[in-house]
C-alpha cells in the first residue's frame, strides 16, 4: 500500500492490459457512453426554455465532474475507478456503497430503454407507442432476447451491437437536415425569437434538470480505461474536451432541431423523438421512409443497450472475484466463458423494474418513474465522487498529478459546484409528476426501490465482511 500524501492507495495485482486503445478509438467511445439522443427529447417538450438549461449544466455538472475525473485519475494510482477513489478516500464500507449504487443505477437505466424502444418499435409498425400492454409484451421479450444473447458469450453478444452503432447517429443527422430545410422554407414550428427562455417551475423542468445531468453523466468512465489509452492523461483530456463541445453541439443542436420540426405542445418525453421524426420526413415529402428510419433507431438503441448490459455484468463478477458476492458470481461459463451468475442477477433485476415500474400505471408514467429511478440512483455515486474530490482539494498536491487553473481553490469550487448540482438533481427526480393520478405512489415506489437496492447492498457487505473475518487464521 502506497500513501497519496494523506489517503491510502492499495495497489491490486492485475493482469496484462489488453492492447491500448488509440486517441480515435478513445474518442468514439467516450462520445457513445457520454452522449444520449433519447434526452433530446425529454428537453424539447420543456421548449427553448431548454436551451440555457443544456449550458447552465455544462459549466455546473460536467466541468466539475470532468475535473474531478482528470484530478483524481491522476491522484489515485489505483485500479477500479469512481469505486476505488470513494473506498480509498472515505473508507470500505463507503466505497462499497458508491461502487453499488454505480452498478445498481445500470438496471432502472436499463429498464428505461426497454420502454423507450418499445415505443420506437411500435411507432415503427404503426402502432400506438402508448399502449402499455404491448409495449409491456415487447419490453420483456426484448429483455429476455438480450439476456439470451449474453449468455451465449460475447462471440455472439457483439453482433448486435455491432449492427445498430451508427443507427442512431444517421436519425439525428436526419432530424437536424429535416429541421434545416423546414428553416429554409420558413415552416419551423417554433417562433426562437419570440419565445421564453426561463424555464417554469413545474415538473417537466424539474425532470428535465435531473435528465440533463444524467445526460452529461459517465466522464468518469474513462478512469476505468486509465491504462489502456495511448498517451494516458494527455489523451485524457484531449477526449474530455471533444466530449464537452461535441455534447453541447449534440444537445443543443438536437433539441433546436425538434422544436423547428414539432411546436412544443406535440412533444412528449417518451415519443417526442417518433413523432418529430415521422413528422419531419411527411413534411419534406419522404412519410415512406419513417418506419425504416424508426427501426434503425430502435436496432441502435438495441445494441447501445446491449453493450452496456454485457459491461454492467462484469460489475458482479468482478465483485465475486473480490467476495463481496458470492463465489458463485466468479464463475464463468467452461465454452462461452460468461458469467452465467451475474448476467442473470442483472437480467433479473431488470425485469423485476419492469413489471414494478408498470404496475398499475400508464407507459409514459412508467417511463417517467423508470427515468427518475435511474437519476436518483446514478446521483448518489456523484455525491461520494465529489466528496473524495472535495478532500483531496484541501490537501497536498501530488508531484505530476494534475490541477485545474487557480489550484487548490478553483478545485474546492468547482467539487462544491457538482455537489450541489448533484443534490438538486435527486431533489428534483423525487419531484411529483402532476401529469400522474397517484403522484404519491411513484414518490414510494423510487424511495423504496432505493432504499431496498441500499439494504440489499449493505447485507451482501455485511456477508461479505462476515466471511472474511471467519476465513482469518485464529491466531496461535
Amino acid at each position: 500500500m502506497r500513501w497519496c500524501r494523506g489517503l491510502p492507495v492499495i495497489r491490486v495485482t492485475e493482469p496484462a492490459a489488453p492492447q491500448k486503445l488509440r486517441f480515435l478509438d478513445t474518442a468514439l467511445y467516450t462520445l457513445a457512453i457520454g452522449t444520449g439522443m433519447r434526452w433530446i427529447a425529454v428537453a424539447a417538450a420543456v421548449g427553448p426554455a431548454s436551451l440555457p438549461l443544456w449550458i447552465l449544466a455544462l459549466f455546473t455538472f460536467f466541468i466539475p465532474l470532468a475535473a474531478a475525473t482528470m484530478e483524481l485519475t491522476t491522484r489515485f494510482e489505483s485500479e477500479g475507478g469512481i469505486y476505488a477513489w470513494a473506498r480509498d478516500a472515505l473508507g470500505p464500507l463507503r466505497g462499497f456503497i458508491c461502487g453499488w449504487f454505480y452498478w445498481i443505477s445500470l438496471m432502472p437505466y436499463f429498464a428505461t430503454i426497454l420502454v423507450f424502444t418499445s415505443g420506437l418499435i411500435l411507432s415503427a409498425f404503426g402502432g400506438d407507442p402508448k399502449d402499455a400492454g404491448l409495449s409491456f409484451t415487447i419490453s420483456i421479450a426484448m429483455s429476455f432476447l438480450v439476456t439470451g444473447v449474453q449468455l451465449a458469450g460475447l462471440k455472439y453478444g457483439k453482433w448486435l451491437p455491432n449492427f445498430g452503432t451508427a443507427g442512431g447517429w444517421a436519425v439525428l443527422f436526419i432530424i437536424v437536415a429535416i429541421a434545416f430545410a423546414l428553416g429554409v422554407r420558413g415552416h419551423g414550428a417554433t417562433n426562437f425569437l419570440h419565445s421564453s427562455y426561463v424555464a417554469p417551475l413545474n415538473f417537466d423542468t424539474a425532470i428535465l434538470w435531473g435528465t440533463i445531468m444524467f445526460a452529461y453523466s459517465g466522464v468518469e468512465a474513462l478512469a476505468f480505461l486509465r491504462n489502456e489509452l495511448e498517451g494516458g492523461m494527455r489523451t485524457v483530456r484531449r477526449v474530455l474536451g471533444i466530449l464537452g463541445i461535441g455534447s453541447l453541439v449534440i444537445y443543443i443542436g438536437g433539441t433546436a432541431a425538434f422544436l423547428v420540426v414539432l411546436p412544443q405542445t406535440e412533444l412528449t418525453r417518451l415519443a417526442g423523438f417518433p413523432d418529430a421524426l415521422r413528422l419531419g420526413l411527411q413534411h419534406v415529402g419522404l412519410a415512406g421512409l419513417a418506419p425504416l428510419a424508426l427501426g434503425l433507431f430502435a436496432l441502435s438503441m438495441l445494441g447501445g443497450f446491449t453493450a452496456w448490459f454485457g459491461v454492467g455484468a462484469r460489475l458482479p463478477f468482478a465483485a465475486g472475484i473480490d467476495h463481496f458476492l458470492p463465489p458463485l458470481f466468479a464463475r464463468r461459463h467452461p465454452k462461452t466463458g460468461a458469467p452465467v451468475a451475474a448476467i442473470l442477477l442483472q437480467g433479473g433485476l431488470m425485469l423485476a423494474l419492469v413489471v414494478l415500474s408498470q404496475a398499475g400505471t400508464s407507459v409514459a408514467a412508467a417511463y417517467d418513474l423508470l427515468v427518475a429511478m435511474s437519476i436518483l440512483t446514478v446521483a448518489i455515486p456523484y455525491v461520494f465522487m465529489f466528496a473524495v474530490y472535495l478532500k483531496c482539494a484541501r490537501l497536498p498536491s501530488v508531484p505530476g498529478a494534475w490541477a485545474p487553473p487557480g489550484g487548490r481553490r478553483t478545485s474546492v469550487g468547482l467539487a462544491w459546484l457538482g455537489q450541489i448540482s448533484t443534490l438538486i438533481a435527486i431533489a428534483c427526480s423525487l419531484a411529483p409528476n402532476s401529469g400522474d393520478a397517484h403522484p404519491l405512489t411513484g414518490l414510494l415506489k423510487i424511495v423504496l426501490s432505493t432504499l431496498a437496492m441500499l439494504v440489499v447492498g449493505l447485507a451482501f457487505y455485511a456477508l461479505a465482511m462476515r466471511r472474511r473475518a471467519a476465513a482469518q487464521p485464529v491466531p496461535g
